[in-house]
């Protein structure tokens, strides 16, 4: 196929094309299976006839036992059967493209679909999105393997499984294009940008056919509005920008929030002396209790009713799983309308304060304990309650509400969703496909961007990047890092290397610099494995002492803190050991045998080659 299109005039990345085609149709189908068991085994536990007088009235304790049976077996899955490593999803994506150009092992997939299914099934509080990027990653991976993509262009192929998963999943392919270019590569440039948006494509359209063949009229936007809704949607004036800003700020602080706790839990959860296997049980409980409360004090007490949103709505309590039953009342003005009526508006401020909070809490306790599922989800529920909390303080207050209700929670959706993820502008396009209303584009733009300057003023980490600096990965913006992930130190021009065995005397260091013009030496043992360097600095350093030079030795003067390159390290990873080390020269080996060295790269020619990179 490359030959081919070579004969065609095209360049080598155009192979990705074609792989994105075969990665967008696989992974719409995996995303269909992946909803299809998540819907099931919701379905067996809490919608079976009698469960909603059993799970909210006299059985109500299994509102506890349900969530901790789910983590129980997630965690015994993960660590016995499995054997996986504790993951969110996003975040071990993220990893292996900046660490491993892109490598997932295909198992990975079948793993993801297994564990976060039952996760959300069973009441976790976590979505299905994060999930699907990783089974969509894994995917991309496996079919570069099988085609024998090269290195430098699994990055994009995975690009292409995560947006394919993001537009079958959440019906959104523009969002899905936007949050692959802005949070996973990093890279607009059109290399990536045109495989990325064909995978997106394909992945909806095949999404669609799979649905309507089997269940015809389903393709619609996942929270849609009623036409009367809709039709009163009024366009922003002058005398919404506060009530937005006030937004704004109030859903930056909820994903600074989100944010923070996710790392407390995370950390607290880690360094239980409980097995590692028992964990996610632990945080299914505790979110089970939560559960509990929410339906004793809110439902039996305040509202005089088992269940305070509808079980038709959402049989689960309204904090459990995605959440997107409960959410879709609170986007329409009929749900604040009947909670004045029936409760008054202090009973429903006080449930949405705790809707609020149990959300925050519960998500945390579900992926901080070792659940598997993603964040996109829980912060599009806790921007509903977010922005459902400032509709509730204008009523009482008396301050003229712009929007109708409902508004204030369609925008803060987006706007909580990019202060957790740091991406306003795939937000906002998500937000725009998930509830198909033109009208909510310029409100959410300001909302999104306010909430995202202000939680990164607070605290400048996302839920992914602080995850990956605990890994000890750095993540940067911009074109420059995509370069640098892009080209590996195959692609960078070595300079020969000089080896010495450690007892070779000092005189014989300075006879190869006459010689040869080595400044910098590569010490080996008496097996000829790499030792340390020895470089220039410290030959001049012990020329300040010419008596001591005929018995020293280049064991004496190596450096054995010096790490060694791998030439399947990008650019950006070279770039970071520089500036750790100060030397001009590190050597690089192999990655199938680490203690042989092939060359050595200079600082000057790795900045000569990433100068050449950015003019083509």
């Amino acid at each position: 196929m490359t030959r081919l299109m070579t004969r065609m005039g095209l360049r080598e990345h155009y192979i990705l094309l074609p792989m994105a085609f075969l990665v967008g149709v696989v992974t719409s189908a995996a995303a269909v299976a992946f909803h299809t068991l998540i819907n099931w085994i919701r379905d067996r536990l809490y919608e079976w006839p009698g469960g909603y007088d059993v799970l909210y009235g006299r059985g109500v304790v299994l509102l506890i036992f349900l969530p901790a049976l789910g983590g129980l077996i997630v965690g015994l899955v993960t660590v016995y059967v499995l054997r996986a490593r504790e993951g969110h999803g996003v975040v071990d994506v993220m990893e292996s493209v900046m660490r491993n150009r892109g490598v997932i092992p295909p198992l990975s997939a079948i793993e993801k679909i297994l564990t976060s299914a039952v996760t959300i099934g069973t009441g976790g509080s976590a979505g299905a999105e994060g999930p699907i990027v990783q089974i969509g990653a894994g995917i991309a991976s496996g079919v570069g393997m099988i085609f024998q993509i090269s290195r430098q262009h699994m990055p994009v192929l995975i690009g292409c499984g995560c947006a394919a998963g993001i537009s079958a999943i959440f019906d959104s392919p523009i969002g899905g294009v936007l949050f692959t270019l802005e949070v996973i590569l990093l890279d607009f440039s059109i290399r990536a940008f045109a495989p990325v948006v064909l995978a997106s494509v394909i992945a909806n359209v095949a999404t669609r056919g799979i649905l309507n063949h089997y269940k015809p009229g389903s393709g619609h936007a996942i929270f849609s509005l009623p036409a009367q809704a809709s039709a009163n949607m009024a366009a922003m004036g002058w005398g919404g920008l506060p009530q937005l800003l006030i937004l704004g700020v109030m859903c930056g602080l909820a994903g600074v929030a989100t944010t923070r706790l996710m790392y407390t839990m995370d950390e607290r959860f880690h360094h239980l002396r409980i097995h590692r296997a028992i964990r996610p049980a632990i945080g299914g409980a505790l979110l089970g209790l939560l559960g509990v409360i929410y339906v004793i004090v809110f439902g039996w007490w305040m509202i005089h009713q088992p269940k305070p949103i509808d079980f038709h709505n959402y049989p689960m309590p309204a904090f459990y799983g995605d959440g997107y039953g409960a959410v879709q009342p609170m986007l329409t003005p009929d749900f604040y309308a009947d909670f004045y009526t029936r409760v008054g508006v202090g009973k429903l401020l006080a449930l949405v304060i705790f809707l609020c909070a149990a959300k925050i809490v519960g998500t945390c306790l579900t992926l901080g304990s070792g659940g598997s599922g993603g964040i996109i989800a829980p912060s599009l529920f806790l921007g509903a309650t977010t922005g459902a909390l400032l509709t509730i303080f204008l009523k009482i207050f008396h301050i003229h509400a712009e929007f109708p209700d409902g508004y204030y929670a369609i925008i803060g959706m987006g706007a909580v969703l990019a202060a957790v993820v740091h991406a306003p502008l795939s937000s906002i396009l998500i937000l725009f496909e998930v509830t198909d209303q033109r009208n909510i584009i310029l409100p959410a733009m300001l909302a999104c961007i306010t909430a995202t300057g202000v939680a990164r003023l607070i605290f400048p980490d996302s839920v992914y990047t602080l995850t990956l600096r605990r890994r000890g990965v750095r993540v940067g913006t911009g074109v420059d890092m995509s370069i640098l992930r892009r080209i590996t130190l195959e692609q960078v021009a070595l300079e020969p290397v000089t080896s010495v065995p450690q007892a070779s005397p000092v005189e014989r260091l300075l006879q190869l610099t006459s010689d040869n013009g080595a400044t910098d030496f590569a010490v080996l043992d008496e097996a000829g494995d790499f030792v340390g360097m020895v470089t220039s600095d410290d030959v001049n350093t012990a020329l300040f002492q010419r008596d001591a030079i005929p018995l020293l030795l280049a064991g004496d003067l190596v450096r054995e803190d010096l790490p060694c390159l791998c030439s399947t390290d990008d650019m950006a990873s070279a770039l970071e050991t520089f500036a750790r080390h100060e030397v001009a020269r590190l050597p690089v080996c192999l990655a199938a045998n680490q203690d042989r060295i092939i060359g050595l790269l200079s600082r000057r020619e790795l900045m000569r080659e990433y100068h050449r990179a950015l003019q083509t």
